[in-house]
C-alpha cells in the first residue's frame, strides 16, 4: 500500500483540482444555456400558438362576414328583381300590344320587334318642293310612325345590351372570373 500512496503524493494536485473546477463550470454552462434556450423556445412555441390562434379567429370572422354580405346581397338582390318583375308586369299590362316587346325565354336572345319599319321614301338628295305643291301631310306621318318604330328598335337593344352586360358580370363574379 505504501507504493500506492507514494503514487497519490507525486500527483500534481493543484492541476487535477483545476481540471475538475473547470470541467464542473463547463457542465454547469452548458445546463444553464440549455435552460435558457429550452426557456426562450417555449416562450417562441406558445407566442406561435397564440397568433395561430389569433389568425384561426379572424378568419373565422372574415368568414361569417364574407357570408353575411353575400346573404345581404342576395336578399336584395331578390327583393330588387321582385320589385321590378312586378312594376314590369304592371306596366307591361298598360303598353298598347302593338308597342310591345316580345320577350325570349332565352336570356342572350335579341328581343323581337313585331313590325319593322320598312323606311323612308326615297328622295333625291336636293329636292325642293314646288312652290305650287301642297304638303304631303301622310309622308310626315309615316316619317313619325318611322322614327317611333326606329327608336323601339333601339330601345330593345339597348336593354337586350344592359341585360347581357348584366348577366356577364354577374356570372363572371359568380364563377370568379373578372
Amino acid at each position: 500500500m505504501i507504493p500506492f500512496m507514494n503514487l497519490f503524493g507525486t500527483l500534481p494536485w493543484r492541476l487535477i483540482v483545476a481540471c475538475a473546477l473547470a470541467s464542473v463550470l463547463f457542465v454547469g454552462g452548458c445546463q444553464y444555456g440549455e435552460n435558457r434556450i429550452t426557456t426562450k423556445w417555449y416562450a417562441e412555441k406558445a407566442a406561435t400558438a397564440e397568433v395561430v390562434t389569433k389568425q384561426a379567429e379572424h378568419v373565422a370572422a372574415v368568414t361569417v362576414q364574407q357570408s353575411t354580405i353575400n346573404q345581404e346581397i342576395s336578399n336584395e338582390f331578390k327583393k330588387t328583381k321582385a320589385v321590378l318583375t312586378s312594376d314590369r308586369q304592371h306596366l307591361f299590362a298598360r303598353v298598347p300590344e302593338r308597342v310591345r316587346v316580345d320577350i325570349q325565354s332565352s336570356v342572350s336572345a335579341m328581343p323581337i320587334v313585331p313590325v319593322i319599319a320598312v323606311g323612308v321614301d326615297a328622295t333625291t338628295s336636293d329636292a325642293i318642293p314646288a312652290a305650287n305643291q301642297p304638303t304631303n301631310s301622310n309622308a310626315c306621318q309615316k316619317l313619325a310612325v318611322d322614327a317611333a318604330q326606329t327608336t323601339l328598335m333601339v330601345v330593345g337593344f339597348q336593354k337586350w345590351y344592359r341585360e347581357q352586360a348584366n348577366t356577364i358580370d354577374s356570372t363572371s363574379l359568380l364563377n370568379g372570373t373578372f
